[in-house]
């Protein structure tokens, strides 16, 4: 078992966001944590005078957080960030697969392509593409100039997919013991917290109204208002899904085998030499669409 996570993210401050917490727990556990940014984060500021410089900010506050979440690599495939809507879905998905084939993960996390209220499109198609991957990456007739760089066809093991709106969740991930680091890691990325901010600072205006508390935070120190979102939403997951008060999680919806699953805990033994991991695992629960359709 290669126990190597791989998170595939849109955007620099999407990994702390969504799955922070997580990443830096599977870290302390033991994993291989890998980072794979799809897109360059190019206009992701409030501030900075060009393109070219807000890239260049970005990356270096991105690696900053990629080092409190615990990661050995970080992966860049560079496409211009917010016009993924007009990149070949063939070329993206071609770039997760050579990936995956390098990498070989056993586990990903990264956008649920089916979750509703989702307005940001590189998200949409960064899901898309990395759920048509799973598939074509097990087979050597897609992609064979992988074979001859010498990586072979890959099947990851288990998706982890995160949300806005988690769809059909079935398992929560207690990090109580790492949300400080969640928010260190988070608080990174000065510049998209302050885009992210500001953003919400014009909609106000245009409301006619304001948050003192969002104007002070852009004038100083962005991480005490960041604290209070990130413990507050944590608190809440937690809440929700049944770990109670005083604890901070994050939910996914986790497919590993779908309907096939209750079979392979009952019938599967381990391969030669690997220990007999599968059997400690919990069996994810497949949703009604994974029932009918997988």
């Amino acid at each position: 078992m290669n126990k190597t996570v791989m998170a595939i993210i849109a955007h620099a401050d999407d990994a702390a966001g969504m799955c922070g917490g997580t990443l830096i727990k599977l870290a302390e556990e033991g994993w291989n944590v890998v980072l794979l940014r799809v897109t360059n984060d190019d206009k992701d500021t409030m501030s900075l005078p060009d393109r070219t410089v807000t890239e260049q900010v970005n990356k270096s506050e991105f690696m900053e957080a990629a080092k409190l979440l615990r990661a050995n690599e970080v992966v860049e495939l560079g496409f211009v960030t917010d016009v993924l809507g007009d990149v070949s879905m063939v070329d993206l998905r071609e770039r997760i697969v050579y990936n995956f084939r390098k990498y070989q993960p056993y586990r990903v996390i990264t956008f649920d392509p089916y979750a509703i209220y989702e307005p940001n499109l590189d998200h949409v198609r960064v899901a898309q593409a990395v759920e048509e991957a799973y598939w074509v990456s097990n087979f050597h007739l897609h992609y064979p100039e992988h074979l001859t760089e010498g990586f072979q066809p890959h099947a990851v093991c288990e998706r982890w997919y995160f949300a806005r709106v988690p769809v059909a969740p079935n398992h929560v991930v207690d990090i109580t013991p790492y949300i400080e680091q969640k928010i260190d890691a988070m608080a990174a990325h000065d510049q998209m917290v302050r885009n992210t901010l500001h953003q919400i600072q014009l909609q106000l205006k245009t409301w006619g109204r304001q948050v003192p508390m969002i104007d002070e935070a852009l004038r100083g120190n962005l991480r005490p208002l960041l604290a209070d979102f990130i413990r507050a939403n944590g608190q809440y997951v937690a809440e929700q899904y049944g770990l109670g008060s005083g604890h901070y999680a994050e939910v996914f919806r986790v497919n590993r085998f779908g309907v096939w699953e209750d079979f392979v805990q009952k019938n599967s033994l381990p391969l030669p030499n690997e220990p007999d991991d599968l059997r400690n695992l919990p069996a994810f629960e497949p949703s009604h669409a994974q029932r009918l359709f997988n």
